[in-house]
């Protein structure tokens, strides 16, 4: 599982359109917004959608001025093998 958060920074006046534009991907959700524009977004693995795609879709939404990557998640790091050099303390 990949789940991303960004600060999207939109024009307030154009919440509605954005939310609209943005939740129409897969995996997308959209939570609270400062009443200076800033809206927080999540984006979770959905299947036949590439996360990497996703993200750049979104900034191409036309009410998105700006993008910031906020958090971010994923479970292959916790199966990934840990090094050699960095499994033993020294």
């Amino acid at each position: 599982m990949n789940i991303v958060s960004l600060v999207l920074r939109i024009h307030p006046e154009t919440r509605a359109e954005a939310e609209a534009a943005l939740t129409a991907y897969p995996g997308v959700e959209c939570h609270g917004m400062s009443d200076d524009g800033k809206l927080v977004v999540t984006v979770e693995d959905a299947e036949g959608a590439a996360m990497s795609d996703t993200l750049i879709a979104l900034h191409r939404v036309p009410q998105v001025l700006a993008a910031t990557l906020a958090y971010e998640h994923t479970d292959a790091m916790l199966s990934a093998p840990v090094p050699a050099s960095q499994s033993q303390a020294t």
